[in-house]
């Protein structure tokens, strides 16, 4: 029956394999687009050319010649008639509108309504599954039949891009070879001689004479993405076309536009060199490009508002009028975010960063802003709508972001109040409840439940509350200046304790032009309460005796500090489709008033716990998207966190302390279980124990992932994760210390595979970690691939993660 099964079992694999090939769906005169490669190009990248292809050939599994797609979209494809499926979509589409036409006849437009939303579905359904046809042929993808002509047009348009490109010599030619069984499979070869490329050595700017245009020009010369000396680049000169757009809208050219810049390029016979001339055309109904000042600012506020038979208020406030009916917002916090002034040139720059701040305000619709020239004036015009004042928010999810896999609910709350006080403030009440699964105290490889739940109240303010005048505060509205202030509350019950935590909050945030974001907490007040359970108690008492005062974190705690925060995401990290990173900087002071003598000593007098301490991080993450269908991903983050004075006894407030391990940082190892340093904790029997987390004074972390897309909506990764916290003392734990010595040798690694699954509106993550250098082990023996297997509940194992969101 063994031999059956496996005779079965080739034989179904030689068929799949043998049909995953493709060419055994090629009719008799069709060839295979197989491969396609370039070569001789040395100063433009073959990436680049690649997405030049007219015709891609087919994805196919780690470069061998099989194509599982191909074989899922033929198999979708026998089973896919259109006719078949228009006639059913007339069918059920007519039927659904016949219901529809009873519902609302018998005056049930609530059924109606539900009718229609049903419809819509179904005509969407039916629309896809004739455009893109069914499940497997949307999954796969159709059999790339070598097409000659397209070779062809590939070549031209390479041939265009490298003259774009300034290499004017250069020649492109292609050689097509057949190849496998019966010469079924095209393989095509590009060949380019790029030769030399052209230098641009000379610009010249030709206003015809307008002196205003060529001072403007001149004086943004420096900005200019030309340059002498500049390798021709047509690309450089669409978007030095804009810049120049940009430049003359910024200086009072309303009407002028790209279309007006003309570029003259002058060849050198004898040389490589080129002279660039930039031409500014005239309009054609005038001597000259008109220069517009504004006459007029009008601001309406409330945008479809209606209140029958009453006329707006008009009110003028800083030379800007504003017309309402209601009086809902303080005219002098709008006209901070207003930046375009009568008797001033219009300004395109201004008039963005007019809608950009009006918008951030989180007070309006939309926010509109047009010109009008009727009349012989120019006005600027700036509507806007108000957004509900009440905004109730709830959100109903489930939390997977742990190792031991049980999912737990979560359920979140927020109400928002826009402009209470009239001064285009946000007070927001929130709320959170949640459950997760979590590793056992007493046996890790056992899951309990931790819960979670929280209350905030927070006032945010559309300026910095601080005594400043009103020039100065207009002039930082640019920022994007915001106060914040907050006061909330924190519960969490873990299996090792119970914890609550009473929390105020005052700060700053605001943002520069380089798009850098600064977020400053200038004091956060803890008030802390915690209860432990007798196993996690005795855990710290015997902590306490290896001389490690962790268990004064649990004590009834005062905790404040001040921070901040500097972060910048380049090119949109998170959603970019090219290369992106993000880069943020943490620093954090605490206990900073009790270095004051006077509030020293009255602290002394009181029975709550004070700690002083300094803590600094700094996380940088880079996406590079390479290939067709591939993503190379990394993370590095470092940290630290230092008590010191008298008051702390060499103890950080736990939530102060860093961790490592689990499905976003070390995922071989169970959260906040990795660590500190080669330290770890054993039985009787000599089994390394992971009851308790493991916190640290300095982290390292760093992580690699290679992301590829699978089938549509199915991603796989590989990852190889290090990192490790240390203690700033070893506190009687040997080897919990960093020392420059030997940290390098405790810095633990993982590996693992992947899966993700993109529903669209989330991203489910899988991730199978295996512990590869474990630093807890004997020097030497550290390495432990020998000792990977399937079994779940041994120390090397597969850990599963599963998570939402990439873990960076």
């Amino acid at each position: 029956m063994n031999i059956k099964l496996i005779k079965s079992f080739l034989l179904s694999s030689i068929i799949f394999f043998t049909s995953c090939v493709g060419t055994s769906y090629l009719k008799n005169d069709e060839k295979l687009l197989f491969k396609q490669k370039i070569k001789g190009n040395e100063n433009i990248s073959s990436d680049r050319l690649e997405n030049l292809y007219n015709q891609k050939a087919n994805s196919r599994i780690l470069l061998l010649p099989i194509s599982p797609y191909v074989a899922l979209y033929e198999t979708g494809l026998q089973y896919y008639d259109p006719e078949e499926i228009q006639v059913e979509k007339e069918v059920v589409l007519e039927e659904l509108q016949g219901k529809i036409t009873e519902a609302r006849e018998a005056e049930k437009f609530n059924k109606a309504t539900r009718l229609e939303r049903k419809l819509n579905k179904k005509n969407d359904k039916f629309s896809t599954l004739l455009e893109d046809g069914n499940l497997f042929m949307r999954w796969g993808e159709p059999l790339a039949i070598f097409d000659s002509s397209a070779t062809k047009q590939t070549k031209n348009q390479i041939q265009l891009f490298l003259e774009s490109k300034g290499f004017f010599d250069a020649e492109v030619g292609y050689e097509v070879k057949y190849k496998g069984i019966k010469n079924k499979r095209a393989n095509v070869t590009y060949n380019i001689a790029e030769r030399e490329s052209y230098i641009i050595d000379t610009i010249i700017y030709n206003t015809g004479g307008n002196k205003v245009m060529m001072s403007v020009l001149v004086g943004g010369k420096r900005n200019s993405l030309i340059k002498a000396g500049d390798i021709y680049d047509q690309s450089k000169l669409t978007a030095e076309r804009e810049r120049i757009e940009n430049i003359m809208k910024n200086n009072g050219y309303y009407t002028f536009s790209r279309q007006f810049v003309e570029y003259n390029v002058y060849r050198d016979p004898d040389t490589t060199n080129l002279a660039l001339e930039i031409i500014i055309n005239k309009p054609q109904d005038a001597k000259n490009h008109k220069r517009y000042k504004l006459d007029k600012v009008n601001f309406t506020t409330d945008v479809n508002t209606q209140v029958g038979g009453a006329n707006r208020t008009e009110e003028k406030v800083n030379s800007i009028n504003y017309f309402y009916y209601d009086y809902s917002y303080r005219k002098k916090i709008l006209d901070q975010r207003v930046f375009i002034r009568p008797n001033e040139f219009y300004s395109l720059e201004k008039t963005l960063n007019t809608q950009r701040q009006l918008a951030n305000l989180d007070m309006f619709r939309f926010v509109n802003i047009k010109y009008d020239t009727a009349g012989g004036d120019f006005v600027a015009n700036i509507f806007t709508s108000p957004l509900d004042k009440f905004q109730l928010s709830n959100e109903i999810g489930v939390n997977v972001n742990v190792t031991f896999g049980l999912p737990g609910p979560f359920y979140n709350v927020s109400l928002k109040n826009r402009n209470p006080f009239k001064g285009a403030e946000v007070m927001e009440l929130s709320g959170r409840l949640g459950f997760e699964g979590v590793a056992n105290i007493s046996d890790q490889t056992d899951v309990t439940t931790a819960t979670e739940a929280r209350a905030n109240l927070s006032f945010t303010f559309p300026h910095f509350l601080f005594p400043l005048g009103t020039q100065l505060k207009s002039r930082f509205a640019l920022l994007n200046p915001k106060t914040k202030t907050g006061l909330g509350f924190n519960f969490t019950d873990r299996p090792e304790y119970v914890r609550s935590n009473l929390n105020g909050s005052f700060g700053y945030s605001w943002q520069n032009k380089m798009r850098w974001i600064f977020d400053l907490t200038v004091s956060d007040i803890n008030l802390i309460e915690s209860d432990l359970q007798e196993e996690f108690i005795r855990a710290l008492e015997e902590q306490t005796t290896f001389g490690r005062q962790l268990s004064r974190s649990f004590l009834p705690s005062f905790v404040s500090s001040s921070s901040i925060t500097i972060s910048k995401n380049f090119n949109n990290y998170g959603q970019a489709q090219s290369r992106a990173s993000f880069i943020k900087f943490f620093g954090e002071t605490g206990g900073n008033l009790l270095n004051i003598n006077a509030i020293g000593e009255q602290v002394n007098q009181s029975s709550l716990e004070y700690f002083q301490f300094i803590k600094a991080s700094l996380d940088y993450r880079t996406y590079i998207p390479y290939g067709k269908k591939s993503t190379f991903a990394y993370r590095f983050n470092v940290g630290f966190a230092k008590p010191y004075g008298e008051f702390s006894q060499d103890v950080l407030p736990y939530e102060k302390y860093y961790f490592a391990g689990g499905s976003n940082s070390i995922r071989a190892w169970a959260p906040r279980r990795l660590g500190p340093g080669s330290f770890v904790d054993t039985d009787d029997e000599g089994n390394f124990l992971y009851n308790i987390e493991r916190p640290g004074e300095i982290i390292f972390e760093t992580s690699v992932e290679v992301r590829r897309n699978l089938i549509n909506f199915l991603d796989g990764a590989f990852f190889i994760d290090a990192g490790n916290v240390w203690s700033f003392s070893d506190n009687d734990e040997p080897g919990s210390d960093f020392q420059w010595d030997r940290f390098y040798n405790e810095i633990a690694i993982g590996t693992g595979v992947g899966l993700r699954v993109d529903f669209s509106f989330l991203i489910l993550r899988f991730d199978f970690a295996f512990k590869l250098y474990d630093p807890a082990r004997d020097s030497g023996d550290r390495w432990t691939i020998s000792e990977w297997n399937l079994g779940t509940r041994s120390n090397y194992g597969p850990a599963l993660n599963i998570g939402i969101g990439y873990p960076f």
